[in-house]
């Protein structure tokens, strides 16, 4: 799928359709900036907006809720743009032996982070009481994979500071750190994907690299008893793509091809930013992909998922 400005496209070879939401509330279009992909279920925002919404567009099933109010140091917050983001995930409740779904929300503010917890099933908000021992970068791309949320961090107490990759855990409510292929490495330019629903991928464009290229690398299938390996799938020449931070994309492992999503200005029309598709294929070929959809919503970056339907309740 992809978002383009407040609404969600269906997209394969050719573009489908789109899905939108009414507010059962104001009985308007729901404008959707943010969206977060977990089992099927979409996890919609809208900056400026107090409301969210947990939705199937599957079974057409959707929970909406109210932003909390949160208060730090004197202001109150409670939207979800700048420095709040909320990410979605699921446990296995001990009684019902049912998955069920939380969210996250992370609230950064003078180079603070806290975390809160919303339960689905209790309908409430609490304050989380552990906090990763490193900076969360919630301006990049997070996935969600197996029930934990994946990010990448930042560890500022070494000399140099490291890249780091972060999962949540949603059953212990705890953070753990994942290895990434060059564990000492500073990147330019990073984003995150899933392949197929049981394995991550890293895009990233190390600094000290003598050639601008960017690498994708594919994991093993993640599982909680076993260390997380890499190979590397793909090598492009970074500067013919112009990708940015935040760049979506998504990988076909056994093609060994990556179809990314960037913005960037079109020849014909410099007055506004365009979505590009861009395969990367083996022996380091770029193609442009055929679509190109005008985007007047400046601050955020197109976001391109794999979406695989699911008939899960929310719960």
């Amino acid at each position: 799928m992809l978002k383009n400005e407040y609404r969600i496209r269906s997209l394969s070879v050719e573009l489908k359709g789109e899905l939108g939401l009414l507010d059962p509330l104001h009985s308007v279009q729901f404008k959707i900036t943010h969206v977060f992909h977990c089992d099927g279920l979409l996890l919609c925002t809208y900056e400026g907006y107090h409301r969210l919404v947990v939705w199937n567009p599957c079974t057409g099933q959707t929970k909406w809720l109210n932003h909390p109010v949160s208060r730090y140091k004197g202001y109150i917050t409670y939207t979800p743009g700048g420095n709040i983001t909320y990410t979605l995930g699921c446990y296995q409740d001990k009684k019902s032996h049912n998955s069920s779904y939380k969210i996250l929300r992370l609230v950064e503010w003078e180079k603070n982070q806290r975390f809160e917890i919303y339960e689905i099933k209790s309908d409430s908000w609490r304050i989380l009481d552990v906090t990763p021992d490193c900076i969360l970068m919630y301006n990049h791309s997070s996935v969600s994979l197996k029930g934990k949320t994946y990010w990448f961090a930042l560890d500022e107490k070494e000399l140099d500071p490291i890249v780091l990759l972060v999962s949540f855990d949603y059953t212990t409510e705890r953070f753990a750190r994942v290895c990434l292929p060059n564990p000492y490495g500073i990147y330019r330019i990073m984003s995150l994907s899933v392949v197929r629903e049981e394995k991550l991928s890293v895009l990233l464009r190390r600094r000290d690299a003598l050639e601008s290229e960017i690498e994708i690398w594919v994991s093993n299938p993640i599982d909680e008893h076993k260390v997380v390996s890499w190979s590397k799938i793909l090598v492009g020449d970074e500067p013919r793509l112009g990708l940015c931070r935040g760049t979506s994309f998504l990988v076909d492992e056994e093609k060994k091809i990556a179809l990314c999503c960037d913005r960037g200005i079109c020849n014909q029309d410099t007055t506004k930013d365009y979505f590009f598709l861009y395969i990367i294929g083996e022996d380091n070929e770029l193609t442009q992909g055929d679509f190109r959809a005008s985007s007047t919503w400046q601050l955020h970056s197109p976001l391109l998922f794999n979406y695989v339907p699911s008939l899960v309740q929310i719960q």
